[in-house]
C-alpha cells in the first residue's frame, strides 16, 4: 500500500459519451448509462441492515503495531470495546550477522488505526482509556470521520490481499467531483463502491471517499460500472 502522498492525477482518457456535460472515461465499461442501479449490486441488497461504521486515528508507529493486541488484552472502563483493523504486511530483512533473513511484520501505513463503532462510542472509549488519542476529522465536514462498514469491508479485503493496489492521496475526495462522473462498481471485490475513475501515474484508478480523503484503487479496468450520480 502506498502511504499518504501527493501523486499527479488528471482526467482519464475520455470517449464521446456524455453525462451532465462530463465525458465518461475511455476504456471503462459503463452499463446502462441512462439508468439507475437495481436494488442489488454484486448480489448484496442495498437495503440490508448496516453494521456499525468505522473511525480512525493516527498514533505513533510503535504503538500502532501493537494497538489491536492492547485492545484484546486490556481491562478497559465500560462495556464497549471497538473492533480494530491494522493492515500488516510481511517482509524479510537480513539478520544482523549477515547470515540468513528474519521475517518482519509491520503496519502498511505507519500509525493508521481503524476502529469500528459509532462516533460517540469511539470518542467515549478513547476519552476514558486513551485520552491522548483522538479520531481523525473528515476534512470536508470538520467532524470525526465516519466510514460506512459497507465501504470498509471491501477496502479491508483489498488491503489484506493486494495492498499494492491502494494509494492514499493528500487531496480531498471532493476535488475529483469537478470534472468526473461518479460511477458505481458492479463487479469484482469492489462491487457496490462508488467513486471517480481518474488517471494516476498512467493508470486509470477508482478514487473513493474514505472519511473525506481520497483513496485510489488500481486494477479496475476489467470491472463493469454504472453511473451513480
Amino acid at each position: 500500500m502506498t502511504q499518504v502522498c501527493s501523486l499527479p492525477s488528471s482526467t482519464a482518457d475520455v470517449n464521446n459519451d456524455m453525462y451532465n456535460n462530463k465525458c465518461l472515461p475511455k476504456g471503462i465499461h459503463v452499463v446502462g448509462a441512462d439508468k439507475k442501479s437495481a436494488s442489488k449490486v454484486g448480489g448484496m441488497s442495498i437495503n440490508e441492515e448496516p453494521e456499525a461504521p468505522w473511525g480512525y486515528l493516527f498514533i505513533q508507529h510503535f504503538a500502532a503495531e501493537k494497538f489491536d493486541k492492547i485492545l484484546e488484552e486490556g481491562n478497559w472502563e465500560g462495556d464497549f470495546i471497538p473492533k480494530c483493523f491494522i493492515h500488516r504486511t510481511i517482509g524479510y530483512k537480513r539478520k544482523a550477522n549477515g547470515k540468513g533473513v528474519v521475517k518482519e511484520e509491520k503496519p502498511s501505513v505507519s500509525g493508521l488505526v481503524f476502529l469500528q463503532g459509532e462516533t460517540e462510542d469511539l470518542k467515549n472509549f478513547l476519552r476514558k482509556n486513551f485520552p491522548r488519542y483522538h479520531l481523525v476529522n473528515n476534512c470536508m465536514t470538520g467532524e470525526p470521520a465516519s466510514i460506512k462498514n459497507s465501504v470498509m469491508k471491501p477496502f479491508m479485503k483489498v488491503m489484506e490481499s493486494e495492498p499494492e493496489r491502494v494509494t492514499f492521496l493528500r487531496d480531498p475526495f471532493v476535488k475529483f467531483a469537478r470534472e468526473h462522473v461518479k460511477l458505481r462498481v458492479l463487479t469484482g471485490i469492489m462491487a457496490g463502491q462508488e467513486g471517480y475513475v481518474v488517471r494516476i501515474l498512467r493508470d486509470r484508478q477508482l478514487v473513493m471517499d474514505l472519511g473525506g480523503y481520497a483513496v485510489a484503487i488500481s486494477n479496475v479496468h476489467n470491472e463493469d460500472f454504472e453511473i451513480a450520480e
